[in-house]
């Protein structure tokens, strides 16, 4: 992996067998990397460096390495169904599936679970884990520690002498998830309990070596399938909390919530999306300052947050599921796959400009180059079993690059480097069918849903075609004009802007009514019409004159209410559950409240 212009590698494995293609923008056979043209290759995994290569021909388990395609070692593990190889390359997992018929030395089933030296092929360790949820065993960057989790326990092991046995323990009862964080030490890892009992479920961070206290601690109750993905500095993670299904009835999919916890200082924050619906994606940035979300239901909303949680950018929405940058971090790819007729849109980090778009239908799978600059797409099998095959797309293009038609697919992946093997290049105008004047992309104009018609029913010129669009898109805000950008807001922001200018135009009225004087900048019509109601309030306001007491009585008693209200949501807001803008705005006005009521109590005592 040397020279001026590096060359990235693909890995491909089918009915075919393995093999390994260079050079993305025309693509040729490697030489280096061995082929394996066995018909039944179950699994093939790179290393964090790419340096190392594995994959299972259903003979036994091969080790390579990449630079010269020399084999490293063989482990005779026909069934191995999954692999994991620690970050310097020195040990190799396997899994496979379980069988209680085959025996140990104590009566029990054999392990499927082995750890292996890559050097020697001697087996370090090895134990039961009959699903192939958290199966895969956790090494620090550094080497020195080995974890796996167990029931109730997290243990450590020193991943240098397995035969200690375990160094350390962390023991939290229903433990039922957990990840390590990468980084340097000392070491961190974040577990997940869920709710026993009707207590709370709760996510903890603790620090290494011992586990005793956590350093964060986040509770909730809506979890039942947790996921914790921490930033690639291990500062931070971010945690996605669902439930299967919604209690509100609002949805048939169920309540997704995202929380974002860091390492220091005991932060724990509850994102705030400001779209109802399901959390599709998020992808932390490569520096770990910030993090993009799909969200809410179709079309979906797109945001990228701060490490405060706060708004950066608004793509709008469309049909998106998936958010991922690029290795780099200077292009954002958002894109539309699974169910999703597979619109991608390629945008700049820096300016936060739309750079390029494609269309990828039918993508089962999907990844970045190394180099940043391209994208493979693929159709696998068995997700789909037709139609199998794998593109290479530049960000810059809009054609592919590169297609290959596989007749069954079953996955492919990029050999990974390490930051700065492939150097940043500057961003490249856009060209081909997507281009336009002075190599600029096209506007993107999504196209219009329409509801169906039956073939029948329409004819080549499309008259009679159906033109009620079934959802209105949103924009970037960067792509809005002021009237977009104001039907852009949500309903409780409009419904808080209403509110807003209502209050303005009472006190336009008031004005008019103490002084007599016009308020500025108003037609003749308006004035005319903030004359006619304040006449009418004068002659309201003269006919309760009396009852002025009553009525700051009244008011008071609506204040307390509102602040009973208020104390209610933020009960709800510490249990960790979701609350809409307007509700985060009403607890925003708390101080406002309470100074009105102690102003009108002084009124009370006063009189």
């Amino acid at each position: 992996m040397s020279g001026e212009r590096l060359s990235a590698r693909l890995s491909i494995r089918c009915s075919d067998g393995i093999y390994t293609l260079v050079n993305p923008d025309a693509p040729a056979k490697d030489d280096v990397m061995p082929k394996d043209m066995s018909a039944n290759c179950k699994v093939m995994q790179y290393s964090a460096d790419g340096s190392v290569f594995a994959w299972n021909n259903s003979g036994r388990v091969n080790i390579v390495d990449t630079s010269s395609g020399k084999l490293l070692q063989h482990l005779p593990r026909p069934r191995c169904m999954a692999l994991a190889i620690s970050p310097k390359n020195t040990q190799v997992a396997t899994w496979e599936h379980y069988s209680s018929k085959t025996k140990g030395e104590n009566g029990a089933g054999t392990p499927n679970v082995a750890i292996w030296s890559i050097a020697t092929g001697e087996l370090l360790h090895a134990w039961i884990n009959r699903n192939h949820d958290n199966w895969e065993p956790q090494w620090s960057d550094d080497e020195a520690v080995c974890m796996r989790l167990v029931s109730n326990e997290a243990h450590f092991y020193n991943a240098q002498d397995y035969a200690a046995g375990v160094v350390e323990k962390c023991v939290l009862k229903g433990m039922s998830y957990c990840r390590l964080a990468p980084g340097p030490a000392p070491l961190k890892v974040a577990v997940f309990v869920p709710s026993i009992k009707g207590a709370p479920a709760s996510v903890r961070l603790y620090q290494g070596p011992k586990f005793s206290q956590p350093l964060c601690n986040k509770s909730f109750y809506k979890a039942e399938n947790i996921s914790i993905n921490w930033n690639p500095q291990g500062t931070a993670c971010l945690v996605s909390a669902a439930t299967e299904t919604d209690t509100t009835g609002k949805s048939y999919y169920g309540e997704t919530n995202l929380y974002y916890m860091a390492v220091k200082d005991n932060v724990s924050i509850h994102v705030i999306l400001d779209k109802a619906g399901p959390i599709y994606g998020y992808d932390w940035s490569p520096d770990g300052k910030e993090f993009g979300v799909v969200y809410g239901f179709m079309p979906a909303k797109v945001m990228l947050f701060d490490k405060k949680c706060d708004k950066i950018f608004d793509f709008g929405t469309g049909p998106r599921s998936v958010v991922k940058y690029s290795p780099h971090g200077n292009i954002i790819m958002l894109a539309g796959f699974g169910n999703l007729r597979g619109e991608v849109q390629f945008w700049s980090r820096k300016n936060l400009n739309l750079i390029n778009q494609i269309s990828a239908q039918d993508t089962t799978s999907y990844a970045w180059c190394p180099d940043s600059e391209h994208l493979m797409t693929a159709t696998c099998s068995p997700r789909l079993k037709v139609d199998n095959g794998f593109k290479i797309w530049h960000y810059a293009k809009g054609a592919p690059v590169h297609k290959s038609d596989i007749k069954e697919l079953w996955g492919l992946c990029w050999q990974p480097a390490l930051p700065g093997v492939f150097p940043e290049r500057p961003l490249v105008p856009v060209s081909g069918a997507t281009a336009g004047a002075k190599g600029k992309p096209v506007h993107f104009v999504p196209a219009k849903t329409q509801a169906y018609r039956p073939p029948g029913a329409r004819d080549g010129s499309g008259a009679g075609a159906a033109t009620k669009n079934l959802h209105e898109l949103q924009p970037a805000e960067n792509m809005r004009g002021p009237k977009q950008a104001s039907e852009g807001l949500s309903k409780s922001a409009l419904k808080n802007k209403k509110k807003r200018e209502a209050k303005a135009k009472a006190a336009e009225m008031a004005k008019l009514t103490s002084t007599g004087v016009a308020p500025k900048h108003k037609t003749p019509e308006q004035l005319a019409a903030i004359a006619t109601v304040a006449a009418a309030s004068v002659t309201i306001s003269e006919g309760t004159a009396d009852g002025t007491s009553q009525d700051v009585e009244k008011r008071l008693r609506n204040l307390n209410k509102k602040l009973r209200q208020i104390d209610a949501l933020q009960e709800k807001q510490t249990a960790g559950e979701f609350l809409q803008q307007n509700q985060i705005d009403k607890i925003s006005d708390r101080s406002k409240v309470e100074g009105e009521i102690a102003e009108l109590q002084a009124r009370l005592n006063s009189s």
